[in-house]
């Protein structure tokens, strides 16, 4: 139960994460506030014994994931939404060929985070 409840809320975490990104300038906290999620996560998993290690990298990639695919999605719709003003436009392009990187490399940087933060707490636990 524990498990689900942790993949739910990842879940709307990290998507609300990828909405408050759009706030300019704010937005770049986005990316603190993931680790710190990550880690939370990964800390939470830990109570889970040896399985802790796989299960926590796999829901680090998995909220990676959706975080990634939720920026990639508010990106585009603020590059070819029609009340996008001209400069902001290019702005949202640049956001969105991040985002578009960000589906590939930001699922593995959840993933390490999360199995770092719970091999961390492991290992205090076992000392």
């Amino acid at each position: 139960m524990k498990l689900f409840t942790l993949f739910v809320l990842g879940t709307i975490a990290f998507v609300a994460i990828a909405y408050l990104e759009q706030v300019p300038v704010l937005g770049w906290l986005g990316a603190i506030v993931s680790i710190v999620g990550w880690v939370t996560i990964g800390r939470a998993l830990a109570g889970e014994g040896g399985a802790a290690l796989l299960t926590s990298a796999i829901l680090g990639g998995w909220t990676g994931l959706v975080g990634a695919w939720s920026a990639w999605a508010f990106q585009t719709g603020n590059l070819f939404g029609l009340s996008t003003p001209g400069l902001e436009r290019v702005g949202a392009g640049f956001g969105f060929l991040g985002a578009t990187l960000g589906l590939f490399y930001w699922p593995l940087v959840g993933a390490a985070v999360c199995f770092l933060a719970a091999a961390t707490a492991l290992g205090r636990r076992l000392a």
